[in-house]
């Protein structure tokens, strides 16, 4: 199964509609790394019994959207806000 993930410089939500309730999290790349090696990693989320999920992150970097449980039956939404920044290099 491919896991979604987005880029940001700047803030991101993850608004996802479940089926049942499950874990919901956004997990950034060296979180991922650590989750899929098995050991204790952060997070952003937790358990839900409600939908539509919605988790908001203000980090810059890759994020996961992991969802387990929901018999793997889900849509989800990115909402990313970057920040631009002008150079004058003169």
């Amino acid at each position: 199964m491919k896991i979604p993930y987005a880029d940001t410089n700047g803030r991101l939500t993850a608004e996802v509609h479940l089926n049942n309730q499950a874990n919901v999290f956004l997990v950034d790349d060296h979180n991922y790394r650590k989750m899929n090696s098995g050991q204790s990693f952060n997070y952003y989320g937790g358990f839900y019994k409600r939908t539509p999920v919605s988790i908001s992150i203000n980090k810059p970097g890759r994020w996961y959207l992991i969802v387990e449980g929901s018999d793997y039956k889900y849509r989800f939404y990115w909402r990313i806000f970057f920040t631009f920044i002008e150079s004058n290099s003169m």
